[in-house]
């Protein structure tokens, strides 16, 4: 289904050109879920909602140069179709919670100082 074309359009076009296309879309998925993630049924974290879309924008950038870096577009999408979380997806994740983490810390240090 998708994934003949993610393979053909992988072999024909740059990586990183195809899923920049794409982001758009993973961004707005990655904020309903994590809309749905915090949307509790008492609503005590309704606070929370707003920053859905913040996160989602930088992390959706993160997955596309991950994935593009990482050569890895055909291993994920294979497992994103088949509902999985394989070695291909969670070495994208885990170098997009990295970067994250690291360029929120000065942030978290500011707002959080180690005494």
């Amino acid at each position: 289904m998708l994934l003949p074309f993610l393979l053909l359009a992988q072999t024909s076009t740059p990586t990183e050109d195809l899923l920049m296309v794409l982001r758009p879309q993973l961004e707005l998925q990655m904020t309903r879920e994590c809309e749905k993630a915090v949307s509790g049924p008492d609503g005590s974290f309704l606070n929370l909602r707003s920053i859905c879309s913040e996160i989602s924008q930088p992390a959706s950038v993160c997955l596309v140069e991950e994935i593009s870096r990482q050569g890895s577009l055909a291993q994920v999408a294979r497992e994103a179709l088949e509902g999985s979380l394989g070695p291909a997806s969670l070495g994208v994740a885990s170098a997009c919670i990295e970067r994250l983490m690291q360029s929120a810390k000065p942030v978290w240090d500011q707002e959080f100082p180690v005494r």
